[in-house]
């Protein structure tokens, strides 16, 4: 059912998943580590809101990820709704390495930056998304304050190669960009990390979360729900306040063990989860088949 409504938002003349989310839309997703076109182009044809392709935690680089995000593309099935590629960074400080990302990937669609812990970085991140002079809606150009970007525009992937004129204007307008959370120390820095003009949304790691206590994957622990809980609270509570309702930043994150995603998304402040890796659920399938087939055998063996 979350799905499906999500699927419903995404196909009501919204075009980009940016804008979904910031007129109150939600959206679910997977992450995928297995660095594979094939699954990430069977994956997009599900159906999902958005699959988030790995850089961080992964074998895949900027030129297989670029093979990834053409599979997403390609995946996408006639007269269904767009699923939104997002790519995850390996590392917070690395605008090389951002603008390689932001070239092959074609708009719609959204990065997101781990180990994000202080305001300072967060405008980093968000100067190295935006080029030094932005192209505005009436054709004319803007200085962006810091922006670092370097352009290549016509002749890459990010603009169909340069087929897309109305490419400068969209690459900040259609691009996502989350900066993900995971210590206590950014925990405590949610507040200015949200203000920060040019970040669309925080996202939360559990894991990372419950390991900067001391406590890694314990998620039944108080102190490790009692983070988390203070992690989204501050997120919501920005967003809540008269400088949030001008600048907006969403609350995302991924789906810690045993948490109720009906919940995330209604009653705790989710516009975008990721639930599942493509691994995992690999994993998963071919441990009921083996258990299965196991079941079959042994049926089998007491028959003879």
């Amino acid at each position: 059912t979350l799905v499906v409504s999500c699927v419903a938002i995404m196909s009501n003349n919204v075009h980009s998943l940016r804008k979904m989310l910031l007129s109150g839309g939600k959206s679910y997703g997977p992450l995928i580590l297995s660095d594979s076109p094939i699954v990430a182009e069977m994956l997009s044809g599900v159906g999902y809101g958005h699959i988030v392709v790995d850089h961080e935690h992964s074998p895949t680089d900027v030129r297989s990820g670029y093979a990834v995000l053409q599979a997403i593309k390609a995946g996408q099935r006639p007269g269904h709704p767009r699923t939104s590629p997002i790519v995850r960074l390996p590392s917070p400080n690395d605008p090389v390495y951002m603008k390689k990302v932001l070239d092959s990937l074609h708009l719609p669609g959204g990065v997101l930056v781990p180990m994000v812990d202080d305001a300072d970085t967060a405008a980093a991140v968000v100067r190295s998304t935006r080029y030094p002079t932005q192209r505005d809606g009436e054709g004319g150009d803007v200085s962006i304050a810091g922006g670092i970007r370097g352009c290549a525009s016509p002749f890459v992937r990010g603009s169909a190669w340069g087929l897309e004129p109305e490419y400068l204007e969209r690459c900040t307008e259609d691009l996502l960009v989350m900066v993900q959370v995971e210590t206590a120390e950014g925990v405590a820095a949610i507040p200015d990390i949200a203000a920060v003009p040019g970040v669309d949304a925080i996202f939360l790691g559990p894991f990372d979360l419950s390991a900067s206590i001391g406590k890694m994957g314990r998620f039944r622990d108080p102190e490790v729900r009692a983070l988390i809980r203070r992690a989204e609270r501050a997120v919501v509570a920005y967003g809540d306040s008269a400088e949030g309702k001008k600048s907006p930043c969403l609350l995302a994150g991924f789906q810690p063990p045993e948490r109720d995603l009906k919940a995330m998304f209604d009653d705790d402040g989710y516009s975008l989860v990721c639930g599942s890796v493509d691994l995992g659920l690999l994993r998963e399938a071919a441990r009921k088949d083996w258990e299965a087939a196991k079941r079959a055998l042994a049926d089998d063996g007491e028959q003879n």
